[in-house]
């Protein structure tokens, strides 16, 4: 009977310090959040912005670069990064699962969804024209791989056409540099975000301290 006795207040001694460590670690993640959210963000933000393709976007008035190649209008490359940056720095989300009695309970971090739509329908992502034609660059650079995506033009650097670095010819054909290309599966959003398992470890460290 005792022993009986001794093993049910071991269990309820138990249950309880369990109890307290549940409640502190909800209380910890509650408390952190927001935190830990704002530095992910700026994380992503540095990490998109130190891309080839986002640096050479930015690259105005230069000869081969991504901003003088894809004819992106003078003073037009950081407005069109800015959105571009915004809009993964946006879809960041955290999910959690609240720690239970039984201290099971999960914290996911979400980030760019796979279709991109956030950043396909962008506006900031087309150029247009001086004819009136829409070119959606962004998605080009996104999803079209080394596909050839113009015909009959190529283009030739120098000082003229709208970027200022160069204009689209007669000649051959126009897909993006291969360095710089990317499809659904591996493109310069994808290639930011990979192997930051380091960064990420150390926040949820921060979320549950």
């Amino acid at each position: 009977m005792k022993n009986g006795l001794k093993l049910e207040s071991t269990k309820v001694a138990k249950q309880k310090i369990d109890n307290a460590i549940a409640d502190q670690i909800n209380t910890s993640i509650k408390k952190n959040k927001s935190l830990v959210i704002s530095k992910l963000k700026k994380y992503v933000e540095i990490w998109i912005r130190s891309q080839p393709e986002i640096i050479s976007l930015s690259n105005e008035n230069t000869p081969g670069s991504l901003n003088s190649q894809l004819g992106l209008r003078s003073g037009s490359a950081s407005s069109a990064v800015t959105a571009i940056v915004q809009a993964v720095v946006n879809s960041i989300k955290i999910n959690l699962t609240k720690v239970d009695k039984k201290l099971k309970g999960g914290v996911e971090f979400s980030f760019q969804s796979k279709n991109f739509a956030n950043l396909l329908t962008l506006s900031a992502g087309v150029t247009v024209t001086e004819k009136g034609q829409s070119l959606p660059w962004l998605n080009w650079l996104l999803t079209q791989g080394d596909s050839i995506i113009i015909v009959g033009y190529k283009y030739e650097a120098g000082s003229g056409g709208r970027s200022g670095g160069g204009k689209m010819t007669t000649g051959s054909s126009f897909r993006i540099p291969p360095k710089y290309s990317g499809n659904t599966t591996n493109n310069f959003i994808t290639r930011a975000l990979s192997n930051r398992n380091t960064e990420i470890k150390n926040l949820l460290m921060r979320l549950f301290s």
